[in-house]
């Protein structure tokens, strides 16, 4: 067996790794590892890098993980960022002065602590006077990356890359659309909405290459902060029915009404059937590696060495990944696959165009409730109800609420505004791409795995959503065997990223 890389996703939540390796021309995925941080992460920040590496180091072992090589995503508000930015039409030598000043002018923290990369979107030649050079870079301050390889290397794993988690997403999305050779989406506009544990990454793609990301403090604890403030319940109670019984789409939602939960018996899922058997997966020819790439298909990989290593960079563009004997040094990159040049920057209109309800999101309403069903009782009782002129009337009951339609009013307003937060992301986008139409929307990280979330948005906004799976074109009898296909299709979406930076080492 070639040897394996790991992609490492450190989230404030949890830690996900996915164990990579490649035979001939398909992936092979070894391994699917999951573990909560436990608080050693918060809000993108590292503040226990001792306690995180044990953790990983832990759960490597029990999974008999041997390889060494490692590619870890960096993330959080106050410390990446990730942008596009324009710069007038120049040479590319003016280019090389211009582009670090400008990169920071948008930095929120100091420069001169900062690592970062950058990449031309647009070669000058194809700009032509008068327009805009798009430049995508990406930053991160340089303590906070410290953090993260300090983790790794507490583990026993040998960082040979760093990435931010937008940029792993652009590629599990290629995966998914099958590397180019099915499914592929040429130059059409995707949507990535990655929903972490304190917010929501919302990222576009023109094929698989990234052109635009933004940040929205939408995340998973907020939904279970508001299960637990509308309940009444602790934070592990309504984190555990948050998995259990929620849902993101109510055929008719009542109006809220929150249930008395003293001694409420709550239905519990039961736990997962045993692995299925493994069945036999299509096969799909990859491109031969040994074959070059045109130019139309090669990434435009950009790289930079990080500040505490004195050794070059490896060779990121070779077909297998560095061995654990290759010198640490690291490249902070922005690899993507850019879609084939066409004569205009604007996708194709796809087969089932957006409805106006993107701009014009559809009205989620409440019906009004029933009026109390009148009873006929054998005897009156004092208290219990009232003597009308028409006789004896029964007190009104109180409607009983069933607790996922509970759970779905508790989370109903955080779900309203990550639409809303996509619609505006498209609204930005459109006032600079006018006739910019979105194909596809992809959802990914923890908050895609809530219940008919993907019905819920797809309605909402008029456009095909679909949870992302980048197991789909690869060979999955390892893990499948171990954990059943049931979950790995369900689960995907969770470990989007991590796909995403171990596919760093072969693509």
């Amino acid at each position: 067996m070639a040897q394996s890389v790991l992609g490492v996703n450190m989230g404030n939540h949890s830690v996900k790794v996915v164990e990579l390796a490649r035979r001939g021309n398909s992936f092979i995925v070894q391994n699917l590892l999951i573990a909560p941080t436990q608080e050693a992460i918060v809000e993108g920040e590292v503040i226990q890098p001792d306690v995180l590496g044990q953790i990983l180091r832990d759960l490597l072992r029990s999974a008999g993980v041997k390889t060494r090589s490692a590619v870890v995503s960096v993330g959080g508000q106050r410390g990446v960022i990730v942008r596009v930015t324009e710069l007038p039409k120049m040479s590319r030598r003016e280019l090389t002065q211009a582009i670090p000043l400008e990169i920071e002018r948008h930095l929120p923290f100091q420069s001169g602590a900062a690592v970062q990369a950058y990449t031309l979107l647009k070669e000058p030649e194809e700009v032509a006077e008068g327009e805009q050079i798009p430049v995508l870079f990406a930053a991160a301050r340089e303590d906070l990356v410290d953090a993260y390889l300090m983790a790794l290397k507490e583990a026993g794993l040998s960082p040979i890359g760093v990435e931010a988690e937008p940029l792993a997403l652009a590629r599990a999305v290629y995966a998914a659309q099958g590397f180019g050779v099915r499914d592929g989406q040429g130059d059409q506009i995707s949507v990535v909405v990655n929903i972490g544990y304190e917010g929501t990454e919302i990222s576009f793609l023109e094929g698989a290459k990234l052109i635009f990301t933004r940040l929205v403090p939408v995340g998973g604890r907020h939904l279970t902060e508001d299960i637990r403030d509308h309940l009444g319940l602790s934070t592990e109670e309504a984190e555990r029915l948050k998995i259990e019984e929620g849902t993101a789409w109510i055929e008719q939602p009542p109006t809220p009404t929150p249930p008395t939960m003293a001694g409420a018996e709550t239905q519990v899922i039961p736990p997962a059937p045993p692995p299925m058997a493994t069945e036999p997966l299509p096969t799909f020819e990859m491109p031969s590696a040994e074959v070059p790439s045109s130019p139309e298909t090669l990434p435009p990989a950009i790289s930079f060495d990080l500040p505490t290593e004195a050794t070059p960079s490896p060779d990121l563009s070779a077909e297998s990944p560095p061995s654990p004997a290759a010198p640490p040094a690291l490249d902070f990159s922005l690899e993507f696959e850019p879609s084939p040049p066409t004569t205009s920057p604007l996708p194709p209109t796809p087969p089932s165009p957006p409805s106006p309800t993107v701009t014009t999101p559809l009205e989620f309403g409440a019906p009004t409730p029933s009026a109390p069903e009148q009873v006929t009782p054998g005897l009156w009782t004092p208290g219990e109800g009232e003597v009308t002129g028409s006789g004896w009337e029964a007190p009104a009951v109180p409607e009983v609420v069933p607790l996922h339609v509970s759970i779905y009013n508790a989370m109903s307003g955080q779900l309203l505004s990550l639409a809303d937060e996509i619609v505006r992301s498209v609204e930005f986008l459109a006032s600079q791409r006018p006739n910019l139409t979105v194909a596809r929307i992809y959802l990914a990280g923890g908050g895609a795995l809530l219940r008919d979330l993907d019905r819920f948005l797809q309605e909402r906004l008029g456009v095909s959503v679909e949870r992302l799976n980048p197991f789909q074109y690869m060979d999955v009898s390892p893990v499948a065997g171990r954990f059943g296909r049931d979950y790995l299709e369900q689960t995907a979406p969770l470990y989007a990223v991590a796909v995403g930076l171990a596919l760093w080492a072969y693509l």
